[in-house]
């Protein structure tokens, strides 16, 4: 029952103007909205080598647009006028390039199909007690909520709270995290799993809570800490997400039916790019795909309109290429090339 999600390429972030430093720092921004939201992972830009593999921006961008905001009241005011963002800035990637990137860094892909959850948050207050956090009491917490979930792309559904939800499940059963109760109350909306997120605040201004969800045959719990709400629910929201969607990413394996092609001292993303693209500029090359990555020797399966020596032929022909496969190799379908650096 998982959901398609669109707009997997593309980016929005709020910048203070449209100047090139503005855009460069969003541009940047954007993008690592995008390969979060394509790898499932909130941390991806602090694995090895992701950095300086998209340093250089233009290589990924489709296109680029602003859209104006609406001037802010004074009491809406909450930052200096200077640091106050005026535009939305909206990146849309190649997904050619985004997706060459992701295989060439061997990353999880997290697939477009994708489960509903739906989320049932309670607050615990030293006066008012437990309630349920809906939007109408609690704006800030659920608009925060939802910008999250919508830059991770994953469907999800705040329950109604409706007469029905409390004969179901009390605030109370919710706190103490009752998963019968929890499950039961969950079903009338129809979604592929639930979870249950907690929190109250200390007397000394630290938010602790725990999350816990299920999906399926999967389950999960943990405990978070931050110094506000604000921190909490960024925390809380990204790790649930990151843990779930864990479970639901591949890495694509190697089609064994088409020709495989390993090509020797790829030594940069740069190096990378150049081979695919050479690859893809041959018309006997019907389609290609790389299999894997392992260190600097590049994999990569082939279809092709005619004989493995017309793809050798033509692959020497490059001036890039020097043919190094074995003659028992060629016979199997397994061809072997060292990469030129120009």
């Amino acid at each position: 029952m998982a959901e398609q999600v669109s707009g997997l390429y593309n980016g929005r972030v709020l910048v203070a103007d449209q100047t090139e430093q503005s855009r460069s720092k969003g541009v940047n921004q954007a993008l690592e909205q995008v390969l979060i939201k394509l790898t499932g992972n909130s941390k991806i830009m602090q694995l090895p080598g992701i950095q300086k593999a998209v340093s250089n921006t233009n290589n990924f961008i489709a296109s680029v647009g602003y859209t104006k905001l609406p001037a802010r009241l004074p009491a809406d005011l909450s930052e200096e006028p200077a640091n106050q963002p005026g535009f939305s800035l909206q990146v849309s990637f190649s997904a050619q390039a985004i997706d060459q990137l992701i295989r060439w860094a061997q990353l999880p892909i997290l697939p477009a199909g994708r489960p509903k959850l739906v989320f049932w948050i309670v607050r615990d207050d030293a006066e008012t007690g437990r309630q349920f956090v809906t939007e109408q009491q609690f704006p800030d917490f659920t608009q925060r909520f939802e910008q999250i979930m919508q830059d991770r792309a994953l469907p999800y559904q705040l329950p109604e709270l409706d007469l029905e939800d409390q004969l179901s499940l009390s605030v109370n059963e919710a706190w103490s995290m009752r998963n019968e109760t929890i499950e039961v109350a969950s079903q009338r909306y129809a979604a592929d799993g639930w979870v249950l997120l907690r929190f109250f605040t200390t007397t000394s201004g630290q938010v602790r809570g725990s999350w816990t969800y299920k999906l399926g045959d999967q389950r999960g719990f943990d405990d978070v800490r931050a110094e506000n709400t604000e921190v909490f629910v960024g925390l809380a929201v990204n790790e649930l997400v990151d843990r779930i969607s864990a479970q639901l990413t591949y890495v694509p394996q190697v089609d064994t039916s088409k020709l495989l092609v390993q090509i020797n001292q790829v030594d940069s993303f740069a190096d990378y790019q150049a081979v695919l693209a050479q690859l893809q500029s041959l018309k006997l090359v019907r389609s290609s795909n790389v299999s894997a990555v392992e260190g600097s020797r590049l994999f990569v399966t082939v279809d092709i309109d005619g004989g493995v020596d017309l793809l050798i032929s033509a692959l020497e022909r490059s001036g890039r290429l020097v043919n190094q496969t074995s003659e028992m190799a060629r016979f199997s379908g397994n061809l072997e090339f060292d990469w030129m650096v120009e």
